[in-house]
């Protein structure tokens, strides 16, 4: 596994959750434990252990962590979280050069899977924050649609299995759900200069209650500055009528997880608008054969690709 990413990992942390901090303001041992989510008395064995402590610490006195500490502790944190025994990793955070952003070099993952062990880990100890850092700087530096096909279904994938498998986990499943859906909510913010006039209509059917990805393709448009309206799980087709009628959308996308959520009579029900409106349909509950009326797309990029031909955007 890649060091080099965890360490920025941490001075990203330290520089977010302690910017108010300098090297001259100083932390308790109580207050660094309850920031970054590690016991006490851990802290005291690592800095007994491995000389992991207060830098300018005084016999007698309080222990105070300053900003080089707290960067050093939270390279440990991730370390050890992601597998490092704690030996190695304090070797590690002891010679990590910290003392300034500029000194941490960003190195990625060597291997895409690398990055999926890792946050399978930190669900593992629930480390909300670190899951929420890899993924969004994952989304960030390469895109949504390449983090979703890469990272988070992989993922996905492993951490269902190992519900199916022992019945554990399921709400590891639904924090990574939450948490990348919370994301993803960020990423799809409102669009100043959309290139399109009318929105693109996003929607999951029936009694479809899988619409995390349409929460992707959501953010992936809004990456190629589209504008689109999701409305969300469960949408009648009777709402989505109403919604073509008056705002004539130029594509409606329909996603169905499960097959018997694949309403094949959508397109009849929806009304003919000017311009004519393309009608998508994605996911695994759909068969190719039985959508003579609708374009049947395989994944998100086909979908954004099509989509931007249909408004004459290159992209």
């Amino acid at each position: 596994m890649t060091i080099y990413f965890i360490f920025e990992l941490a001075n990203t942390f330290t520089r977010g959750r302690f910017s108010q901090m300098n090297d001259e303001i100083e932390i308790t041992v109580g207050e660094l434990a309850r920031r970054i989510g590690v016991a006490p008395a851990t802290l005291r064995t690592w800095a007994r252990r491995y000389g992991l402590g207060p830098s300018g610490h005084e016999v007698g006195a309080h222990r105070r962590y300053d900003r080089v500490d707290v960067a050093r502790i939270s390279v440990m944190r991730r370390l050890v979280i992601s597998g490092v025994p704690p030996k190695e990793a304090a070797l590690i955070a002891v010679d990590a050069d910290v003392s300034e952003a500029e000194n941490l070099t960003t190195i990625k993952f060597e291997e895409r899977a690398e990055i999926v062990e890792v946050i399978l880990k930190a669900l593992e100890s629930f480390d909300i924050s670190f899951v929420n850092e890899i993924i969004r700087r994952e989304i960030l530096a390469n895109g949504v649609i390449p983090t979703w096909v890469e990272i988070l279904t992989p993922t996905f994938i492993k951490v269902g299995d190992h519900w199916s498998r022992t019945g554990l986990g399921i709400g590891k499943e639904h924090l990574l759900t939450e948490i990348v859906i919370k994301i993803l909510r960020e990423l799809s913010a409102e669009i100043e200069n959309p290139v399109n006039a009318k929105p693109i209509v996003l929607a999951a059917i029936g009694e479809e209650s899988h619409s995390l990805a349409l929460h992707a393709l959501l953010a992936a448009l809004a990456e190629r500055n589209i504008q689109a309206h999701f409305f969300g799980a469960r949408t009648p087709v009777d709402s989505l009528v109403e919604v073509v009628r008056k705002i004539a959308p130029p594509v409606v996308f329909v996603w169905a997880q499960l097959s018997e959520n694949a309403d094949y009579s959508i397109a009849a029900a929806l009304p003919a608008v000017r311009p004519s409106l393309r009608l998508l349909l994605g996911g695994p509950g759909w068969e190719a054969g039985r959508c003579a009326d609708a374009t049947l797309v395989g994944g998100l990029s086909e979908a954004c690709e099509i989509i931007g031909s249909t408004l004459g955007v290159d992209l």
